[in-house]
């Protein structure tokens, strides 16, 4: 059995984090623009007082139900735990060949993209349960509709 190179295998535990890793990032963003739409939506119904009103109100709260359900939050929460177990178990394997030349950089990749990675994650999924609090506490206090 011939040895092989730890490093041969991290490309394709980076391209795994990566691919996930910007599919993830585009469902998260485009959660996040619906959770801030819903938020100008409600504050446009606010301000009126027109009997149409009442119907958009009804629409808030059924996208509110929608964007803030318990399966958005634990896909979310999933995804990130697992792009972060692949870039941890890339570390681990490059670990394993620390005198190799191109070590420090691929050490050097990995971490940058571990914190952005997880920096843009915690950020982004921050923000939107932000919303989504406020979002349903403002949704509480208008009238039923």
């Amino acid at each position: 059995m011939t040895h092989v190179n730890p490093l041969s295998m991290v490309g394709l535990m980076l391209t795994l984090a990566s691919l996930l890793g910007t599919f993830f990032y585009i469902q998260l963003s485009q959660w996040l623009r619906d959770v801030m739409a819903l938020a100008t939506k409600i504050d446009m119904a606010e301000l009126g007082n027109q009997e149409g009103d009442k119907k958009v109100l009804r629409e808030c709260r059924v996208e509110q139900t929608r964007l803030a359900s318990w399966h958005t939050f634990v896909v979310n929460a999933v995804v990130i735990g697992f792009v972060w177990f692949i870039l941890r178990t890339g570390f681990r394997m490059i670990e394993m060949a620390k005198t190799d030349p191109t070590y420090a950089l691929i050490h050097c990749a990995f971490t940058v993209f571990e914190v952005i990675f997880l920096s843009l994650s915690a950020i982004l999924f921050g923000v939107g349960v932000w919303y989504c609090v406020q979002n349903s506490s403002r949704l509480k206090a208008l009238p039923k509709g």
